[in-house]
């Protein structure tokens, strides 16, 4: 069998019921339920429809009130950087990784740990800035950036190697690396996510995507059924689930479409460059499954 040939989906998709202003202040932060962070309640709620809904217009509508009212905090920062990511929009992605820096440099004098995170994100949002507009021939300019990121990161691991939020950024970073470099161990590179990192819906996808890739497809499925379990309207879950069962082949596929069926029902939720990824590859796996060419209904 010729594996299609999946774009990964983005850290940022690349994904509620709002929190009430008198919501208790540990539920503003997303990832911690004990020694919570005072993470605002405008970027929580961009958090949880960016990554919980997979509701990316009402997310980026929301991280515009975050940015207004809670612009010293790194992390809605970082949300916008990725939001111009998405969008291809690389001006707008280095103005705000340079604000996450700002922000991140700021934080060192109240806590450390997240200071030391973020600073790590805005040297990876800088590499990846290098990477997209240079292409791959900046990749050894870029390099010692990444490095930097990965130093930073150590140092927030030194404060608290168990803190939450550091595990799923690390976690996802880990696997990623583990998904290109042969030699790499997957399973201790997941160890960040599955030990630590929360919230559980993005633990397990990443996880999932992290077993994808490594064509370990009965584990990834297991993985991607909890994120849904817990992020039951998230489209881009199914699209992810639609991914694997595609991938695990037999007779997988004709479920595989309906999973990407269920994504394309929210497609309204979705970016639109991502909405045409998995209309083309739903087209490819109706070819396969009744011998012709079709194009899904949204």
């Amino acid at each position: 069998m010729n594996f299609p040939s999946f774009r990964r989906a983005p850290f940022v998709a690349p994904l509620l019921a709002l929190l009430l202003t008198t919501a208790p202040a540990w539920a503003r932060d997303p990832f911690r339920t004990t020694n919570p962070r005072p993470i605002g309640i405008e970027t929580r709620k961009a958090f949880d429809l960016l990554f919980r809904d997979g509701n990316f217009p009402q997310a980026v509508r929301q991280l515009d009130v975050a940015l207004r009212k809670e612009a010293g905090d790194p992390l809605p920062q970082a949300l916008r950087a990725a939001v111009a990511y998405i969008r291809e929009d690389f001006i707008d992605m280095k103005v705000y990784s340079d604000r996450t820096r700002d922000r991140a440099q700021a934080l060192l004098k109240t806590d450390r740990l997240r200071g030391h995170l973020y600073l790590g994100v805005s040297y990876l949002m800088e590499a990846g800035y290098i990477v997209r507009t240079q292409g791959l021939t900046s990749a050894p300019r870029a390099l010692p950036i990444v490095q930097r990121a990965l130093d930073e990161l150590n140092n927030a691991s030194a404060i608290d190697p168990r803190d939450p939020e550091l595990n799923l950024i690390k976690g996802y970073m880990d696997m990623l690396i583990a998904s290109v470099v042969p030699l790499a161990d997957l399973d201790s590179a997941l160890g960040s996510l599955r030990q630590f990192a929360t919230p559980d819906y993005l633990k397990w996808r990443g996880i999932a995507l992290g077993y994808r890739d490594a064509k370990r497809f009965d584990q990834a499925l297991d993985a991607v059924n909890r994120a849904i379990a817990i992020a039951p309207n998230n489209p881009e879950l199914y699209y992810l689930r639609g991914q694997i069962l595609w991938l695990k082949g037999g007779t997988n596929l004709n479920e595989a479409r309906t999973q990407y069926l269920l994504a394309l029902r929210q497609s309204s939720q979705l970016p639109p460059p991502l909405v045409g990824t998995i209309r083309v590859e739903c087209r490819n796996l109706t070819a396969i499954i009744k011998g012709q060419p079709e194009e899904c209904p949204r």
